[in-house]
């Protein structure tokens, strides 16, 4: 009786200690994913500027925005590979972070288009192990009663919080000294992150945690995307990445766009109306992805997929206010705050553990590639064509159409079934 309550007593010690580290370990994360997203999103904020500098038209544009995602997807699969084959996520996570850090002042440097897309092509490389590599350590470590909202905040709170001042920020350094200047921002707190990693890795372990699966299927071999793609939700997961990335990077690349060109807003008005975005995302991020751990994945995947059709519908045809304009972007970037559910927390959830990093990166792998290089390019040749009008409605078309893919899925995460 006596071992029991000092047992008890000690658990009840643990505990906080175990959910501060849970909780540092998140918001280093968190804002590791803040400071890439700065550096992904800013370039589409600075398009206005960048544009008659370098003499753009939407077609360069869109290949600027589409070729960046080749080099992004590719190393996401590979960096997840190597994770599960040698289980050192934190060492790789470390070494991309700060690789990335050290060269995101290349673009700033760019004197033409293609001088400009070499350096895009660079950051691709190095940022897209980043977000697969954070969420494959979530996964490996945090609880299943908190998994969702964990890996929402990692994709979610610190990019939103970034995101929210990146155009006001960047805009303003472009209006004062230029659009060089904006992207000089990330290098020094990147590489104060990368310390930090550094600090938390000395003297620790790295974490082998096994989650949603036997001890026997734990100790079976990795065997990489064979295993991975015998599972339905994998497939469904890979085809809503790819509607995602079109969705979220057409919406980015050409909104400012069709603010600045077609509805002839002044660039900081434009500013402010994207941010809403990124107040969706630090908001509906942890909503979200916290109802998911609730009422379940699937529903939750349908609903917003559902409400992302407000944002673009409401860009193109809302004549009122631009407070109201900004409220129904706010509510229609929902698709933003859930599409964590398939890109990490229902694949790490379907697969065993040995693949969950592999399973991870190559939803984002895929998603990039295929989504992040086809949604742009497509929708950068419709607005030469039909003008850009055309590209919102293709944005809105993603929203759909993850909906309708969201409803295949098997639920794999609420309470009831844990």
């Amino acid at each position: 009786m006596t071992t029991k309550i000092a047992d008890r007593l000690d658990d009840a010690k643990a505990k906080p200690r175990v959910l501060q580290a849970e909780f540092a370990t998140v918001a280093l994360l968190s804002v590791s994913w803040g400071l890439v997203i700065l550096d992904i999103t800013g370039i589409n904020y600075l398009m206005p500027f960048i544009a008659p500098s370098l003499k753009l038209d939407n077609t360069h544009i869109g290949l600027l925005e589409a070729a960046y995602w080749l080099p992004f997807g590719l190393s996401s699969y590979l960096t997840g590979e190597l994770a599960d084959r040698f289980g050192r996520r934190k060492t790789l996570f470390l070494l991309v972070l700060l690789l990335f850090s050290l060269l995101s002042v290349l673009p700033g440097l760019a004197t033409s288009f293609a001088t400009l897309l070499s350096a895009r092509l660079i950051m691709g490389l190095f940022e897209g192990p980043i977000l697969p590599l954070a969420q494959s350590i979530v996964a490996t470590t945090c609880p299943a009663e908190r998994r969702g909202m964990d890996m929402g905040i990692v994709q979610n709170v610190a990019s939103s919080v970034l995101g929210l001042i990146a155009p006001i920020l960047l805009v303003a350094l472009a209006v004062r000294w230029g659009w060089r200047a904006g992207f000089f921002v990330v290098a020094i707190p990147g590489l104060v992150c990368a310390a930090l990693v550094a600090s938390s890795l000395r003297g620790a372990a790295e974490p082998k945690l096994i989650v949603n699966v036997s001890a026997d299927a734990s100790r079976r071999p990795h065997k990489g995307i064979r295993e991975i793609l015998r599972y339905r939700n994998m497939w469904l997961c890979v085809i809503n990445a790819c509607l995602f990335s079109a969705f979220a990077l057409i919406a980015r690349g050409y909104m400012p766009l069709f603010f600045v060109q077609v509805q002839h807003m002044l660039p900081q008005r434009m500013s402010i109306l994207m941010s809403a975005l990124a107040v969706s995302g630090l908001i509906l991020g942890v909503i979200f992805p916290a109802m998911a751990d609730r009422i379940g994945r699937k529903p939750t995947a349908v609903i917003s997929s559902l409400l992302g059709l407000v944002c673009p519908l409401a860009v193109l045809y809302y004549g009122g206010t631009w407070q109201v304009l900004g409220l129904l972007m706010f509510i229609g970037w929902a698709p933003g705050s859930a599409c964590i559910l398939f890109f990490a927390t229902i694949p790490s959830e379907t697969v065993p553990a040995h693949s969950i990093s592999t399973a991870i990166g190559l939803t984002f792998a895929v998603g990039t590639l295929v989504g992040g290089f086809i949604g742009p390019a497509v929708a950068g040749w419709s607005a030469d064509h039909w003008g850009l009008q055309s590209s919102l409605l293709i944005d809105a078309g993603c929203a759909l159409a993850m909906a309708v893919v969201s409803l295949g899925l098997k639920e794999t995460g609420t309470r009831k079934k844990a």
